[in-house]
C-alpha cells in the first residue's frame, strides 16, 4: 500500500489516491525498488569485506538477491532452494548448498563464504574480486536508478498530456 505524507494526502482525492497506489504498487515498480535495496545492501557488504581484508580469520559476506526475487515473483530460480527460516530461538538455523550459515532478510540471503581461504591467516577476502564486485554493483545501481527515472518520467508525461 502506498503511504504518502499527510501534506500530500490532504489534496488527494480517493480516485487519484487509488490510481497512485496502483502505479507504485505494480510488480515492476516493486521489483525495481527491491533491487535498489538489495544493491545498497550489497554495497554495504562489499565495503565491510574490504574493511576487513586484513583481519585474520575473517570470511567474506555475500548477498544472494536474484534467486530470492525470482522465488517471490514465482519465476523458476536458477540456483538452489531458499534456506529454512529460524522462527524460534530453539530452532536450528538453516544451511545452504554453500555449507555456510545464512541470514534471510528482505533484501535477500546474506551468507558467509566459508568454502575458500586465500591466505594462511584464514582470511578469504580477495581485494581485486571485491573491487570488481563494487564496480559491477555501482553499474547495476546506476541502471536501476535510470529505469526508475524513466518510469517516473513516463508517468509525468502522462499527467502533463492529460491536462491538455
Amino acid at each position: 500500500m502506498l503511504i504518502l505524507p499527510k501534506f500530500i494526502m490532504d489534496g488527494v482525492s480517493a480516485p487519484l489516491f487509488a490510481m497512485l497506489n496502483k502505479l507504485f504498487s505494480s510488480p515492476a515498480f516493486i521489483a525495481l525498488e527491491r533491487a535498489m535495496d538489495a544493491s545498497a545492501t550489497r554495497a554495504h557488504l562489499i565495503a565491510h569485506n574490504i574493511a576487513n581484508a586484513e583481519t585474520p580469520n575473517y570470511k567474506a559476506k555475500r548477498l544472494r538477491f536474484e534467486e530470492f526475487l525470482a522465488r517471490e515473483l514465482n519465476v523458476d530460480a536458477p540456483m538452489t532452494e531458499l534456506p529454512l527460516r529460524q522462527t524460534q530461538p530453539g530452532h536450528l538455523p538453516g544451511r545452504t548448498a554453500y555449507g555456510s550459515m545464512v541470514t534471510l532478510t528482505s533484501e535477500g540471503i546474506i551468507y558467509t563464504e566459508n568454502s575458500t581461504t586465500w591466505r594462511l591467516d584464514g582470511n578469504n577476502v580477495d581485494i581485486d574480486h571485491e573491487m570488481a564486485e563494487q564496480a559491477k554493483n555501482a553499474l547495476q545501481y546506476s541502471a536501476l536508478t535510470d529505469l526508475i527515472g524513466r518510469r517516473l518520467a513516463s508517468i509525468r508525461t502522462a499527467i502533463a498530456e492529460g491536462r491538455r
